[in-house]
């Protein structure tokens, strides 16, 4: 039997230096992948907000069935959150003003160009107990008012009982 001689591919590895493995495709794959399953998780979040928005309400109910027919008006509670661009026209201060049928309006001004959502919150407890059935509220927001602020004062309201909350614009004209 012959010998052979060691191959020469063995002899070839032991003598370099082990090489690393190129990580750089790798991480540019989870640069990418990271920010966009982030983005990912708070658009579903955004997606899942279960608000009850409906523009332009009648306020109106029907009666059901014979004996007249008749309209009855029902009783509609109404926040106003005013901007600074509608308090600077109206010769008015920054903030929210509540409206009861049968009270005269409440103002809730800003404290230091913040929206007061503690005085807020015990008006609507307050209307809460004297009218524990009434579950509709409306929301009415000027246009220089942030997003935020209408979305912590529909939270507001859905924590005190008000699980009907209905968004209504005001009107903007243009001259």
């Amino acid at each position: 039997m012959g010998q052979y001689r060691p191959s020469a591919m063995r002899q070839q590895k032991s003598q370099t230096v082990p090489q690393e493995p190129n990580l750089v495709p790798i991480m540019n794959l989870f640069l990418t992948i990271i920010p966009m399953l982030l983005m990912m998780v708070v658009i579903s979040q955004i997606a899942l907000l279960a608000l009850n928005f409906s523009q332009g309400e009648s306020g109106v109910s029907y009666g059901q069935g014979g004996g007249g027919g008749g309209d009855t008006k029902t009783e509609k509670v109404e926040i106003h959150i005013l901007g600074k661009q509608y308090a600077q026209e109206n010769n008015a201060t920054i903030g929210m003003e509540i409206r009861e049928p049968g009270f005269k309006p409440m103002t809730i001004s800003a404290i230091n160009g913040y929206y007061d959502y503690v005085t807020l919150n015990k008006t609507l407890q307050e209307i809460r107990s004297r009218k524990g059935t009434l579950s509709d509220i409306t929301v009415l927001v000027h246009p220089d008012v942030l997003y935020g602020d209408l979305m912590k004062t529909i939270d507001i309201c859905k924590v005190n009982g008000f699980t009907q909350v209905h968004y209504t614009a005001t009107k903007v004209e243009y001259y």
